[in-house]
């Protein structure tokens, strides 16, 4: 005989401290290169794609292989984004588990990733809320029968994703860098893409369902590529960037032609403090500061 189930317990909760920074543990749950960690890591992973529409009202979606004879894809439909800090999705997936056909998306669990800064750590809080249009029965035979346990499992592989993990690709990962801009966001971010190229991401406050700035506003942008950036247009009472006695190195991170190109691109209607040439101890170097307030020092050694 199953026990009571009460109507206050239509949901559970798992709180788990992360080594790590928020946005850290924001990417590992939205960036498909960094969401391997949500596979069931006793299957082979699937050759499907992850898909992630980073938008309220957008879905993410990835196949889970259960065994031998059940696959089915999952993820969610994003309802809340807060970059760094919270994201809600109604939990499941068309055509997998839980169905989200259109006719059964409201009885879908909504699951609430809460990120809450610890210094170094960030501590994640994971709740997991059944509909009311479910009754006791139902909801008890859900939670009992495997949904919660099979979260409890899934949130602990969640150190387990790149974007947590110390290493990638054989690299020390590094701190990346993350710009506040005075609503000039969009045009910065694709200015770096002009300089160093790569792929970039915009997403507005309109797309994250946010009512703190203009619609429009940039409220989480990311160049991935050679050189990394992510950025936003600040929020209402947000500072904007402003950096004194910091340099951003590229000190021999391509080959000198590629370095006076960078040097060139970023010195458009900014201001050169030192010009890249060669310098007394041997090395070339230079820095500038390009229009949207960075500062850079850009360099190579000689060639052997």
């Amino acid at each position: 005989m199953m026990a009571d189930f009460s109507t206050q317990d239509r949901s559970f909760t798992f709180t788990r401290v992360l080594a790590a920074s928020r946005r850290a543990v924001f990417t590992a749950w939205t960036d498909p290169e960094h969401l391997g960690w949500f596979y069931n890591p006793d299957m082979p992973k699937p050759t499907t794609p992850i898909e992630v529409d980073l938008r309220v009202g957008g879905t993410w979606k990835q196949q889970m292989i259960v065994n031998e004879d059940l696959s089915y894809p999952t993820g969610g439909i994003y309802l809340e984004i807060v970059p760094d800090e919270r994201l809600v999705f109604r939990w499941g997936a068309v055509g997998g588990w839980p169905e989200l056909d259109g006719g059964n998306e409201q009885d879908a669990p909504v699951v609430t990733v809460q990120l809450n800064d610890l210094g170094t750590d960030t501590e994640l809080v994971l709740s997991v809320q059944f509909p009311a249009s479910l009754d006791v029965e139902e909801v008890q035979t859900l939670i009992l029968g495997g949904t919660r346990e099979g979260w409890r499992a899934t949130i602990d592989r969640v150190n387990d994703s790149t974007a947590l993990t110390s290493r990638t690709d054989g690299h020390m990962a590094g701190p990346q860098l993350y710009i506040c801009f005075p609503g000039t966001a969009r045009d910065a971010l694709n200015f770096y893409k002009d300089v160093f190229g790569g792929e970039l991401s915009l997403h507005t406050y309109e797309d994250f369902g946010r009512s703190d700035g203009p619609p429009d506003a940039i409220a989480h942008g990311m160049l991935n590529g050679v050189i990394a950036l992510a950025g936003s247009d600040a929020a209402e009472g947000q500072s904007t960037v402003r950096l004194e006695g910091i340099m951003l190195s590229l000190l021999g991170t391509a080959e000198p032609t590629v370095l006076h190109e960078w040097f060139d691109k970023l010195s458009v209607d900014g201001s050169v403090v030192d010009p890249l040439a060669p310098k007394p101890w041997g090395a070339s170097d230079g820095q500038v500061i390009d229009r949207h307030g960075l500062h850079w020092l850009v360099g190579y050694e000689p060639s052997a």
